[in-house]
């Protein structure tokens, strides 16, 4: 086999010749319908190298690295190919074409494992200019991809060669342990993914050198490899992201699929993350590890353009502009069509005064667009000169032999999928023998064939209609683009080489098929004259004179009205108006409104008055008071309409109004807090409504609805008048006697209660709350309620006057109660304590309370509040009673007092030892 790279080939995509396996011949079928099929292209190289057909796989690769000529992954497969085969010339080839353009550590690993296999022997002693090569390789290997998160196994063979090298003198040695130290320290600064076992061995290495110097050094370069831990996990996630959502290993044009967006976002993510010099470095290594980054982003996303334009802006805020160039002019290569490229490339390079450059990206971006154009109208006519000839055909042998192929072939165009003629196809060739014919006779026979050649042009004129109808919807998209560029251009000249060019660039624009600009082009040319030559007249006969061949389009007509509005013609806009209002142009909405408003502004009483009558009379949907609210109204002023005639609250008024201040007010769709639409709002919620923005002199600017001013009065506000105050019935205290409140209805209406049945009102007319509340809980089932409601309050009240009897425990014993005072005045009560018992019962003004002594030497007594006494046992069994109150303590701010409880400690009386200062107090 000759030694060639697989670019010498040619391409499979440019043969028709079949591949002679079916297979391959359908992958080839789906890569000449969409050369991007990542999975085609994937299936037809796993083909190619499972068959014996050289011819094949080098042609197989050699179109794949013609689609995708920066993926890694391709070029180290087919270097691995063609060294397993031999081809050493084939694969160094690649090596030099492809290793500084495509940074792929892939590619890079299979350069050195070629290296290796050349320059190094198992078990053999490396002569010195054979260790040389590969130092010198393992040098330009990690200078490209030594920045890699994946780079560590490149970093620990290097390690390991330089550790197999024989010394033959101390200085020697010395100088292998000074690279081998200072590769150690350059491997754990970077954020690899083996950055931990290099670490290992580094400690290893300075412990086996110097023991006693070991921690000097790994302490000097422990800050840098923990820095690069931390920022290794960091970019551990950002990968973890990017590698989830990735769909394809071959780079796909975007379609802007949820998972696509989620993709370039983990990789404009990562971006900003190694932007930011997450590892502190120097101004040249954090530039080169965040061009690194770029080029590894642009690898795999190597048709989306803004990766190469944020590409470019990142080498120009660095100070380096002629790379900024190189890369743009390197996208505008990979991105022919991609507007953005091409705009911003010619941007640079006229920035950096290189105007032959610009022009010249305006010329191939202008040729481009036109030639994409001209391809869509080929393939378009083409299709339909196949139909006229298959029909021409078809009715030369009506009943001709081959009228089930061309049946086929009218049903076979797998481009209009949205056209099924099957049932017409099938009754055309029902009858191709002709032999059911004759026994109908002669006139049933034409008459059948009068059918069937009927339907067959219908057939064909449907199928006509859709592939013009599809041409149409893609040469208005590509219209769109070129006009664009020619606007781009043009302004460009204006800029460069002043409004004569421009004069010349208009006159070459007309050499363009009709089709292919769209109006704003021209609109564009004649706004720069008024603006830039200052000649408003030259700007007026150049919109008066492409007004003849865009007469039938509304918004150039609008135009043409809004220059004569602003340029002081109102005899000409006048005139305008009435030669377009009754032609189609004047059945839209714009013309009128627009008109209406320069009237309204600029007319007088009768002439507003004639043409309200004639808007009335032109629209369904206008009437005098819609007519009147919007010429009582200016810019985005429109309180009449809003407060006295109550547009957004009324929705037949609001939908007719809006139709015609939807362009000349700026408001965003809502729906106010009622439910209710508000004014100038689309009806269906869902469309756009087309904003405009008046100026002073009456014309409209489309703007984008963010640009649209707020307008508070617009939306509809809750009336404060309507809301009832909440104002609670305040109940008054019922003293304890009484183990029932009062059952008026005013004491009920704030306070919970629960409703039971009629069975249980003798119970409440006893005042027996408990009894009654056990007999309502033991019986569920209560169908209805309509006794007296049970108020809660009541119920707790007769809870807190039980007898000690019924809420004591078992172990409870009745004692005698000693009176004991707080520091207030309205607290007091009762208490008693037993020397031998641990827990106990004391009565205040709340109850019965429990108490649980803390220790056997040690009891309190306490209801929760501020005043009590604690007991104090001594060792002998002795007590004696010492009274605490809460006294207040003083922080660092002396002014607010903190109250603490002041108790004796166990040991003493002093106070106790706590966090903030206290003094014991005495009642």
């Amino acid at each position: 086999m000759a030694d060639s790279t697989a670019m010498e080939q040619p391409t499979l995509l440019s043969s028709k010749q079949s591949t002679g396996i079916p297979e391959a011949d359908m992958y080839k079928k789906r890569l000449e319908r969409s050369p991007h099929d990542a999975s085609a292209w994937m299936g037809l190289l796993r083909v190619a190298r499972s068959s014996n057909n050289d011819e094949l796989l080098y042609a197989a690769y050699s179109s794949a690295l013609a689609q995708y000529p920066s993926s890694g992954h391709l070029l180290a497969t087919f270097v691995e190919l063609e060294l397993s085969r031999g081809n050493k010339s084939s694969a160094e080839s690649i090596f030099n074409n492809n290793l500084f353009n495509v940074p792929s550590i892939e590619l890079w690993q299979s350069y050195l494992g070629y290296v290796l296999k050349a320059n190094v022997e198992a078990g053999v002693d490396v002569p010195p200019e054979n260790r040389s090569t590969v130092m010198e390789c393992f040098k330009l290997v990690l200078d490209n991809v030594g920045a890699d998160r994946e780079a560590g196994r490149i970093w620990i063979d290097y390690i390991s060669f330089i550790n197999s090298a024989q010394t033959h003198a101390p200085y020697e040695e010395q100088q292998r342990t000074d690279l081998l130290r200072e590769t150690y320290q350059t491997a754990v600064s970077i954020p690899l993914l083996r950055v931990e076992e290099i670490w290992k061995s580094y400690d290893a290495f300075e412990t086996r050198v110097d023991r006693m110097g070991a921690k000097q050094q790994l302490s000097k370069i422990s800050p840098s490899y923990m820095t690069a831990r931390t920022a290794l996990r960091e970019m551990s996630r950002f990968w973890d992201t990017i590698r989830a959502t990735q769909s394809n290993t071959l780079p796909q044009p975007p379609t802007w699929t949820a998972r696509e967006v989620e993709h370039l976002d983990a990789w404009k993510r990562y971006l900003k993350w190694e932007v930011s010099n997450p590892l502190r470095l120097g101004g040249p290594d954090a530039h080169k590890r965040v061009i690194y980054a770029y080029n590894q982003a642009c690898m795999e996303l190597w048709l989306y353009p803004e990766v190469w334009i944020e590409f470019a802006e990142y080498y120009t805020t660095i100070g380096q502009q002629s790379d900024a160039l190189t890369k743009l002019q390197t996208a505008s290569s990979v991105l022919p069509e991609s507007l953005a490229v091409q705009f911003a490339y010619a941007e640079t390079a006229e920035k950096m005064k290189q105007l032959d450059v610009c022009k010249q990206v305006y010329e191939d971006v202008v040729a481009t667009q036109r030639a994409r154009m001209e391809r869509i109208t080929e393939k378009y006519t083409r299709k339909l000169a196949k139909l006229d000839k298959l029909l021409e055909r078809r009715l030369e042998k009506p009943n001709g032999p081959d009228h089930k192929q061309t049946d086929d072939q009218l049903s076979s165009d797998s481009d209009l999928d949205d056209f099924d003629d099957a049932d017409d196809n099938a009754s055309i060739g029902s009858d191709s023998d002709g032999g059911d014919a004759l026994a109908f006779g002669e006139d049933a026979k034409l008459k059948r064939t009068a059918q069937r050649t009927a339907r067959l042009r219908k057939a064909v004129e449907q199928r006509k209609s859709a592939i013009n109808a599809r041409m149409e919807d893609e040469l208005t998209e590509r219209r769109e683009a070129f006009t664009l560029v020619w606007i781009m251009y043009l302004r460009y000249i204006q800029r460069s080489e002043g409004i004569d060019a421009v004069r010349q660039l208009l006159k070459r624009s007309r050499s363009e098929p009709p089709n292919y600009i769209t109006h704003h082009f021209y609109v564009a040319a004649a706004l720069m004259e008024y603006h830039v030559g200052k000649r408003p007249h030259v700007a007026g006969k150049l919109l008066k004179y492409y007004s003849k061949d865009y007469s039938t389009n509304a918004s150039y007509i609008v135009e043409y009205m809004n220059y004569l509005a602003n340029s002081g013609d109102d005899t000409n806009l006048r005139a305008e108006f009435e030669r377009y209002h009754s032609t189609p142009v004047g059945d839209t909405n714009e013309m009128w409104t627009m008109f209406a408003d320069f009237e309204y502004n600029y007319g007088d009483l009768s002439a507003i008055d004639k043409l309200d009558k004639r808007f009335i009379n032109k629209f369904a949907h206008e009437s005098v008071l819609t007519r009147m609210a919007t010429r009582y109204s200016y810019m985005d002023v429109d309180c009449v309409a809003a407060r006295e005639f109550g547009f957004p609250y009324r929705k037949d008024i609001s939908r007719a109004h809006s139709a015609d201040t939807r362009s000349r007010n700026a408001n965003t769709s809502a729906i106010d807090a009622s439910g209710l639409r508000v004014h100038g709002e689309s009806e269906s919620g869902n469309e756009m409504p087309n904003v405009g923005v008046a100026s002073v002199t009456g014309r409209y600017l489309n703007k984008q609805q963010l640009l649209a001013p707020v307008t508070p009065n617009k939306f509809a506000k809750p009336s404060i008048n309507a809301l009832r105050e909440y104002d609670p019935v305040v109940e008054p205290f019922v003293p304890p006697e009484s183990p029932m409140r009062s059952t008026s209805s005013n004491d009920y209406r704030a306070a919970p209660t629960m409703s039971p049945g009629p069975q249980f009102k003798n119970l409440l007319d006893q005042g027996d709350v408990l009894s009654y509340v056990a007999a309502a809980i033991a019986t569920p089932d209560i169908s209805s309620f309509d006794a007296q409601p049970l108020n809660i309050d009541a119920l707790l009240g007769a809870i807190m006057q039980m007898p000690m009897s019924q809420c004591a425990p078992s172990n409870y014993r009745p004692l005698s109660y000693m009176p004991w005072a707080s520091r207030s005045d309205s607290q007091g009560g009762y208490y008693r304590s037993d020397s031998q018992q641990s827990s106990g019962y004391y009565r205040g003004d709340r109850g019965v309370r429990p108490f649980n002594s803390r220790s056997r030497s040690r009891g309190r007594y306490d209801d929760g509040h501020r005043g009590g006494y604690q007991a104090r046992h001594g060792s002998r069994g002795s007590h004696r009673q010492q009274p605490y109150a809460r006294s207040p303590s003083y922080s660092n701010d002396t002014r607010s007092p903190n109250y603490s409880d002041s108790r004796p400690s166990q040991r003493g009386h002093g106070p106790r030892h706590n966090d903030r200062p206290n003094y014991r107090g005495r009642p």
